[in-house]
């Protein structure tokens, strides 16, 4: 009889789950470790020489930034910095935030169309709204007289023969709303919210002209149902395309639509206004006509909903002001403390805040400062890591937290996560470019804040991603969920409330 050798075979299915899960986490932290210390040179010839390339290729190797288990500190503004530059002259998360928080220099290019609707056949000599859609400007086409004797209403079409310089107020900062939509411009104009002055647009569009003059400034842009522009001085840097008559089911009353003047509004307006009414005046238009235009120019607003946003405005952000500037505005710091976002106001700050506010306005627009402008594409910066990060890490909230299956969370989930959190590879080049940005010369104070908000959340979205993979891994599905559910909520706040 032959003897038969038995050899046990031995392979990882055999072994312990959790010595398992052990070991892959202590692989992954050492992939960490490798990515994220100093590089050193190579033999590889690089295509041009640069003087500065230790610096650039050093990667920062203090264990103390990468701990996976310290977030932001609480007060951190870098997630809000980064959604609402993220989402300049876009709709929908500046409806959904109303109360703006950010003020950039911008230019309207030559060549860009502008409506203005009106009740009178005469060009504007004050300063008055246009709009960036006809749809919009159509809103205010009004016929002045009776139901007998309807002459109709006046479409204003402009073109702009030389760029406009302008300055945009974030948020919905055209909404006639209490609760911090128009904060911005009160702050800049009185050093406070001015809530008796709610409905007095033609107080606030003369002294926002008047406070811009010396800049050159020639309007403002701000956003309600669509975008619209207080310019003021239509005889500058643009020009008639056409003044057309048009029919008109909105004809009002000559009691409540004043006489065509000549006279400058400005002038003779008083603040503080006349005392509010308690009763806004019934207009005599029919619902179904007010029905129909609300609803166009809402469809026209939804055009601008998400990325690019309005295409026709060139911001400025190397000029951006944030009042989620820490360091600029420290007293609205305990203002937001544990409030949600939607009750972020910036009602309330100090007076040297102000003024800090009106220094730096003073600054970025000087004359010399219009063309100190950087090369870099701030908002493709910002957009990058939305497109890289924001759906993924949707539909990974969504599979963590309400999928049932154990064999999902313990098979699946683990390698979902691993496949497309970019760490610490992509965070590795991430570093290197943020590490070449914050060198270039002539970084702006705005592009300093920009840059430091893009490193925090690029950095927390890879500490949540290896963290949530290590600890899934280790734990399994019914503990991890209230993690996941806890750390993913940092990111609700960069992607303008895409999870939830």
């Amino acid at each position: 009889m032959s003897a038969t050798v038995m050899v046990e075979e031995h392979s990882w299915e055999s072994w312990p789950p959790r010595a398992f899960s052990t070991i892959m986490y202590i692989f992954w932290v050492a992939v960490l470790v490798l990515y994220f210390t100093p590089l050193g040179k190579t033999s590889q010839v690089p295509l041009k020489h640069n003087d500065h390339e230790d610096e650039y290729l050093s990667l920062e190797s203090d264990t103390d930034l990468w701990n996976l288990h310290e977030a932001l500190f609480e007060n951190s503004t870098s997630h809000l910095i980064f959604d609402t530059i993220n989402s300049l002259l876009q709709h929908w998360t500046n409806t959904r935030y109303r109360n703006g928080h950010t003020i950039v220099p911008a230019t309207i290019p030559a060549g860009t169309i502008l409506y203005h609707g009106t009740y009178s056949n005469h060009i504007p000599i004050n300063p008055e709204w246009v709009a960036n859609d006809a749809e919009h400007a159509r809103h205010f086409c009004l016929g002045r007289g009776t139901a007998d004797n309807n002459r109709g209403c006046w479409q204003l079409t402009l073109v702009v023969n030389s760029p406009l310089k302008i300055l945009y107020f974030d948020g919905s900062s055209a909404a006639k709303l209490e609760g911090g939509p128009l904060d911005t411009q009160d702050i800049l104009l009185w050093g406070k919210n001015r809530p008796d002055m709610l409905f007095s647009e033609y107080v606030r569009i003369c002294k926002l002209c008047e406070w811009g003059r010396k800049y050159g400034i020639h309007g403002f842009l701000r956003m309600q149902m669509g975008f619209e522009i207080m310019l003021c001085d239509f005889s500058m840097d643009v020009e008639v395309v056409s003044f057309l008559n048009l029919a008109t089911d909105l004809v009002l009353p000559p009691d409540i639509l004043p006489d065509p003047s000549n006279v400058s509004i400005c002038e003779t307006l008083e603040d503080p206004p006349l005392p509010r009414p308690t009763k806004r005046p019934h207009l005599p238009i029919p619902n179904n006509v007010r029905l129909g235009m609300a609803f166009d120019v809402m469809e026209v607003g939804t055009w601008h909903n998400y990325y690019p946003g309005d295409t026709r405005i060139r911001l400025d952000l190397s000029r951006a002001i944030s009042f989620y500037d820490t360091d600029s505005f420290p007293s609205l710091v305990p203002l937001r403390h544990g409030k949600e976002r939607w009750y972020h106001r910036v009602d309330g700050i100090s007076t040297k805040d102000v003024q800090t506010l009106r220094n730096r306005l003073d600054e970025i627009l000087t004359e010399d400062q219009w063309e100190h402008a950087t090369s870099v594409d701030w908002r493709a910066q910002f957009h990058v890591i939305t497109n890289r990060y924001a759906e993924r890490l949707e539909i990974l909230r969504y599979m963590a937290l309400y999928s049932c299956s154990r064999q999902y969370s313990v098979d699946i989930l683990p390698n979902d996560i691993k496949s497309f959190m970019g760490c610490p590879g992509v965070q590795a080049m991430h570093n290197n470019t943020h590490d070449y940005l914050s060198k270039l010369p002539n970084l702006t104070p705005s592009e300093k804040m920009m840059l430091s908000a893009m490193e925090d959340v690029n950095k927390e979205i890879c500490r949540v991603l290896v963290k949530l993979w290590a600890e899934g891994v280790e734990w399994g599905l019914v503990p991890w969920k209230d993690v996941a559910d806890q750390e993913t909520s940092y990111e609700n706040f960069w992607m303008g409330g895409r999870l939830r």
